[in-house]
């Protein structure tokens, strides 16, 4: 992924996110007030109930949007890399954050002003579509990703997560090892399970050599096996 440019009009980025068909002039007044932020691994980027202020556009890093959970102590509801939008829902809505955002590695944001992404849907209706399109999708694979999570055994649960986070995250250059490190803990809340039966299925899928653990990190040792489990 190409680096930030520090300006909206000529950032190579566009080309991966919704914007990728706007005109420079368009590009131009999205760019007006943007701010850039920093944070650092553990930072919280915006907290539950607060109202946000602009669209926080990802530009490196991964984040994790996360609510108190009664399974576990912290429950992940999404994640998120290069170059996603966060609190997008609820920015569109005008609605307070319904989730906090914790930096999972060190991140900066970009912040387009809320007024100037409005100005640029009102001008430009195919936009208007895209965003539309855009959650319509996410709702229908979160429905999916429900289901799963609430209808198949444990392993089975796990499989899915590992699949998804390859199918999200890639791996790293030794086309194996996932290209994220998550806690034991994390696992379990994208599994919709606890921490000790992740620990659990995780023992047994290194017994048979599915996938390979070393602390943090996972290597995916057979995915066509993980892909059985869910079918």
């Amino acid at each position: 992924m190409e680096k930030c440019l520090g300006n909206c009009v000529g950032c190579l980025k566009v080309n991966y996110s919704l914007f990728s068909d706007l005109s420079e002039k368009e590009l131009e007044l999205l760019n007006k007030g943007r701010n850039k932020l920093y944070f650092n691994k553990g930072d919280i980027i915006f907290k539950e109930g607060a109202l946000p202020k602009g669209l926080y556009c990802l530009n490196q890093g991964k984040v994790k949007l996360v609510k108190r959970g009664k399974i576990e102590e912290e429950f992940i509801v999404g994640l998120h890399k290069p170059v996603d939008f966060l609190g997008f829902d609820n920015l569109m809505s005008t609605s307070p954050y319904s989730n906090t955002a914790i930096a999972l590695e060190d991140v900066s944001i970009c912040v387009i002003k809320k007024e100037n992404l409005f100005k640029v849907i009102s001008k430009v209706p195919e936009l208007g579509h895209k965003i539309i399109s855009y959650f319509s999708k996410r709702l229908i694979e979160q429905n999916e990703r429900m289901l799963i999570l609430t209808q198949t055994k444990m392993e089975s649960r796990l499989a899915y997560t590992l699949i998804d986070l390859v199918n999200f995250y890639g791996y790293e250059p030794d086309g194996k090892t996932l290209a994220i490190d998550l806690k034991r803990k994390e696992l379990a809340s994208l599994s919709s399970m606890n921490t000790a039966n992740v620990i659990r299925i995780l023992s047994f899928f290194n017994k048979y050599n599915i996938v390979k653990t070393k602390l943090r990190k996972i290597q995916i040792l057979n995915f066509s096996v993980l892909e059985q489990m869910i079918e």
